[in-house]
Order: structure tokens, then sequence, then C-alpha cells
């Protein structure tokens, strides 16, 4: 009896069976819906994490003849207010009718016999000829670019999708009564997604982007306001099948798609290169379903190319190779069959995506940029100069900070220099230092163009060093969230973030750098100033932007005896027009006036004592491309070490065992 018992529970849950349509929390408040199914479940306030908590969209099958959306939201005080829509579909996909993700199509479009159904008073109910969606996974603007009548180039129900980003709209709408029916927006970010059922007429944006109401509540970010939110997708079909076993779901927190080349280092001009890619399905069984790579090829030489691969027939091989020195780039994505990106919820940054992002370099010892300006030490010794002019010795404003730890002291330092701002950070140091008895060591910040993420206190201080904390701008510390607001607007000019004007970046006197490298060369002098520095031991580190300011920092003070630039931004500035390197979209363009900062050139006077340690070389990081960080490397004078990563970008290191490599060069 308990084996006929196991056959028959085995052999229902491989049955493909119609079931009984009904979704009771809908068809109570509206008899139409008896006749639906349910496709997708989720909780918008907390999608970013849990993703859907119902997804049959795999498992279902038939002709899908019409399309809902039931959303409930609850309030904290209890009360419920919600709304049904239902259309004829958008799409027959079923993965194409959920939360918007990346890899599908995206939608802005009429939809015809449109229902409504709410509790919500100002929310027009009944049948309407049509309605609109606008459903993307792309960040958008308010512009009406499809002329939806009655809308504007505000946030409503007329809006302009971007050719990237992430920020994500789901919204239904009823041009007709100038209204949303609801929308969800900004869908990962759990309870600061924006949510809501008709015009929004109360919520201002929460990201300061204005006082007014979006009436399509874009950057609302009020998910988390109520006590509880629901939202089906839900559809009427011919010929209704459900396939229990397509609905096993994977937890693709720990998928990741590892990639690798056949050696470990560098590449011959012509050689060879394999790169073997595959996907790892952390200890889970390997699905049944299928599951594909997507794949491109780029390359300094200017070639291209692209592919799927199958991985029911095994690992991805890609063989290629190069014809000069320099870098291939190889980007895949692991999909499922319905061409949907395969993301995770909990992860953050690049490591939402099941992909690799890695490479291979070519004789990249041979690589080189532009000449650097024929009167480059002149410029800087008039900067130097400059700087020098400025006495800040007995002219430093330091703040005592209070510490939990009396074992060290803390203070908010200001110290005058050359330039639009003085130098401001966070100094610590042992409480019992002695004078002559410490290193120092100066680190530099990455990029932050957001007024609200500015320096703020640490709780803690360095307990065998003297460690000085730089801010990138030399804005004041400590002070209200609208003195910050200000300062970011006023560098922040000609459309762009801070360092990219193109108007300014023209003229080395006023590109942002000039300003920053100030900063830099101050900042040495005033730890070499403190009585409690040893007077032999200097180090500079930083990553990303800090990266950048740390090579500075060894090719400007020759008294630096150490400098760890991680993932260095902004080396070979001119790479990509110059030599037609692969480069990624968030850069800087380089001019000739920047070729005066390029961190290729400056690190070039660096001592021949000050050994640089390039701590990490993202094989996929193309913020910072290999090739420019291959050049900083090449042109260190004296000792160098460079740790290079496989698989890792700007902001990704492979948490999964990766190749790595690390060249270095202790006597020169």
């Amino acid at each position: 009896m308990l084996k006929l018992r196991h056959w028959l529970t085995a052999a229902l849950a491989a049955a493909v069976f119609p079931a009984a349509a009904d979704i009771p929390e809908i068809s109570k408040l509206v008899p139409e819906a008896r006749d639906f199914e349910a496709i997708y479940r989720l909780n918008p306030a907390k999608y970013g994490n849990d993703g859907y908590t119902l997804d049959r969209s795999e498992a279902i099958s038939g002709d899908l003849k019409r399309l809902a959306y039931f959303l409930r939201l609850t309030e904290k005080d209890g009360q419920e207010k919600w709304v049904y829509v239902s259309m004829d579909p958008f799409s027959t996909k079923l993965e194409e009718v959920g939360v918007p993700v990346q890899g599908l199509r995206t939608f802005q479009t009429y939809v015809n016999n449109m229902t409504v159904a709410s509790n919500v008073a100002n929310v027009a109910t009944g049948n309407f000829p049509q309605g609109n969606i606008e459903f993307w996974p792309l960040n958008y603007g308010g512009n009406n670019a499809k002329k939806i009548p009655g809308a504007t180039d505000a946030f409503d129900f007329g809006d302009a999708p971007a050719p990237n980003g992430g920020y994500t709209s789901m919204q239904v709408c009823n041009f007709q009564q100038k209204q949303m029916v609801f929308a969800f927006n900004n869908v990962n970010q759990n309870g600061n997604a924006d949510l809501g059922i008709g015009n929004n007429t109360a919520k201002a944006p929460k990201n300061g982007a204005g006082k007014a109401p979006n009436l399509d509540w874009t950057f609302a970010g009020n998910a988390g306001d109520y006590a509880n939110a629901e939202l089906i997708v839900a559809g009427k079909f011919d010929n209704f099948k459900l396939d229990p076993a397509k609905m096993v779901e994977l937890n693709l927190e720990k998928v990741f798609l590892v990639g690798k080349t056949d050696k470990t280092g560098f590449y011959k001009v012509g050689e060879e290169i394999t790169f073997t890619l595959d996907i790892d399905w952390g200890g889970q069984p390997k699905p049944t379903k299928p599951y594909f790579i997507d794949w491109q090829r780029f390359g300094d030489d200017g070639k291209t190319d692209k592919g799927r691969h199958d991985i029911a027939n095994g690992p991805l091989v890609i063989k290629t190779s190069l014809d000069r020195p320099g870098f291939i780039r190889i980007l895949a994505h692991a999909k499922d069959a319905k061409g949907r990106l395969l993301t995770k919820k909990k992860a953050q940054g690049d490591g939402k995506r099941v992909f690799f992002d890695g490479g291979a370099g070519v004789e990249p010892e041979k690589l080189q940029g532009v000449p650097e300006p024929a009167d480059f030490d002149a410029f800087w010794a008039a900067q130097k100069a400059k700087l020098n002019a400025v006495e800040f010795v007995g002219k430093v404003k330091m703040t005592p900070i209070e510490l939990k730890d009396k074992s060290v002291k803390l203070w908010a330092v200001e110290v005058p220099c050359a330039g639009p701002t003085p130098v401001t950070g966070y100094l610590s140091m042992p409480a019992d230092a002695k004078p002559g008895s410490l290193p120092a060591i100066c680190s530099y910040h990455g990029y932050n163009g957001n007024p609200k993420h500015f320096q703020r206190a640490p709780g803690w201080g360095h307990k065998s060093a003297i460690y000085f904390n730089v801010n990138a701008h030399g804005y004041k510390l400590g002070q209200p969230q609208e003195y910050y607001d200000e300062f970011y607007r006023n560098i922040n000019v000609d459309g762009t973030s801070y360092g990219f004007s193109k108007r300014l970046n023209a003229n080395r006197d006023t590109a942002y750098f000039n300003g920053m490298t100030l900063r830099v060369m101050r900042s040495l002098q005033f730890v070499m100033s403190l009585p409690e520095w040893n007077g032999k031991d200097l180090t500079a580190e930083g990553g990303s932007q800090g990266g950048l300011q740390t090579a500075w920092a060894a090719g400007l003070e020759p008294k630096v005896t150490v400098a760890k630039p991680s993932i260095p931004w902004c080396c070979d500035m001119r790479g990509k027009e110059s030599f037609g390197r692969i480069h990624g979209g968030w850069r800087i363009v380089g001019t000739p006036a920047l070729d005066y900062f390029d961190p290729i050139n400056v690190i070039k006077r660096a001592s021949k004592n000050c050994h640089v340690i390039i701590t990490r070389a993202g094989l996929g990081d193309y913020c910072c491309p290999p090739s420019g960080v291959a050049i900083l490397y090449n042109n260190i004078p004296g000792p160098r070490t460079i740790h290079w990563v496989q698989g890792s970008t700007h902001g990704f290191v492979p948490p999964y065992p990766h190749q790595k490599f690390t060249l270095e060069e202790l006597k020169r």
C-alpha cells in the first residue's frame, strides 16, 4: 500500500491537467474574475528581495484571451483599498505581462476593452474602449513621447522610456479619464518602490526632485507606507492546462556564470585564446528546462561577435585572438527559455545578474597612451608653486570629535589650499602617539555626485598610524543637508556631474581635476607636517576615483613611499578616440587639457623608491578599462605590483573560485 501511495503521488505531480479557475480574493469583489487563473503573485513592497511569491508563467499552457491586474493595499490603520483592471492582452507571452525585466520587450501602447473596478473614490470604474500601459525595465522621463491624448510632459500616463537604466515602470492608465489605474515603479527597491492606485495628488517625490506630486507616483518611494500590499496578475484562458512540475523554482542567489581562459596570464599577438563559460547551479539539481548563454565579444581590434549557446550542449567555448597589443572582452548573460535575464533579488549592483564579464590581455606591456604635453613638467612646477604660496602651517582648523574608544583621537580637519576649496576630512591617530612615532596614510574617496552621500564623521579611529580620510571636494564638514545640496548644484555643471563638463575640460585651468590635484598634494603636505609623523613612511590609498587620486599622490609628492590604487579611474583618457580601445559608457571624454591629469602621465614622476601596488585590476571592468590600468602599470618607474582578477567588473568581484594572477617587479 505504501509503495502504491508513493507511485500515485509521483504520478499526480508529473501530470498535466486542467484546473478549476478561481481567485477568491478577486472573484468575491469582481464577478467577472471567476474565470481567471493566477499567473503571478507578489508583494510590491518586498519584490526587490523576494521576487514573485507565485510564478506559474512556465507551468501554464493555453490561449490567453483576457488579462487582469488586481492591486490591494492595506493602510497602517487597517483600511483596504483595491483596484481591478482587465483588458484584451497586449501580449500572449506570459513572461511579458508580469513585472518588466531586462531582456524582454518594452510596451508603451494602447489596450482594448478595458474594465476597471475599485473601491477608491477617485478611480473611474466601468468599461472603456481603450486604456494604455507603460511597461518597461528602464529609466524614463516625463515627456509625452507617444502623444497620448491628455498627457503632459510631466510624469503621468504618457512618458518616455530611456535607452538604459533600471528604474522600471509598470503602469496601467486610463488616458480617456486622465487617470492612472495603478502604478508600480522603481520595482526593486522594496519599501522605497513607488506604489499607488489612481492619481497621486498628495505624495511628493521622496528624492527631492521637486515638491509637487507626480501623477503616476514616480519618485514617491512610498511602498513601505502600507501595512501590506499584494499584486496579482491573472488571465482567462482557452484550453487552460497546468504542469506542476514546471513550477519548481531555482534559488538564483546560488547560481553563477563562471568564465575562464585556457591559461592564467597574458597572450602573444596572434595566439589563440580560449574562453570557457558554464553555469554553476550552486549545488542545485541541473534544471530540465532550457537555459541559454547570450554572449558578445569585443576587442581593441574593433571586431565584435555574438551568439547564443544552449547549456544542454555543455559549456560554451569561444576561441578568438587579437592581432595587436590590447584586450579582448567577453560579456555574457544567462537567460531562460523565454529570453529573460536570470536576476538575483538579494544581491546588489552587478551581482544581481547571472553574468560573466571578463577578458584577456595580449602583450599589454607594449601599450602606451598619447604623448604627454611638452610643457607637462613646467605646468606641474607652476601648480606646486601656486600651492606653496598658500601657507597652511598654524592655520589648520582641527575640531576634536569624541569617540567611545579613548585610545584614539579624531578630528574634523580643514586645511587652507590653493584652488576653489580647502582640504577637508577626518584625521585620527592613537591618543598616546609620541613625536616621530607613526607612519602616515592618506585615504582618498571614490566618485560621488549625490549630495546625500556627503562625508560623515566615522565612529572609529586608526590605532597604529596617522590616518587622514580626505574627501575629494573640500566642502565644509558637519553641515546641514541644504549646504551639500547647494554645493553639489554648483559643481555639477552643464547638465553633467562634476568632472564631466566638456566646456571646463577644454582648459587645464578650469578642469575640475585641477583643484582636486591641489587638494591631494596639500593633504600629503599636511600629514607630513604633523609632529607624530615618523618622517619616512607615507602611504596613499583609494579606489576608483580614489585610485586616480592615489596615482596623483605618488606622482606629485616624491616622499610617498607606498601607493595603493585600486581599480584606478581615468587611465588613458584618450585611448578610445586615439587608438580605438574598448571602453564602457560611463567615462570622461579625454581632451588635450586633461592629458596633464591623466594618471598614466603623472605616475611617471613617482619616486623610484615608491612601491605602487594596484590592488585590483578587473579584466571585466570597463569603467576603468584594463588597457588603461595596464598602461598605468607600465609607466611606474619604481617597484610595482598589479593584481589582475578574471570576471571582476568595477563593483563586482566573483564570490566563487576564479582566475587571478599577479605581476610584480620589486627591483628596477
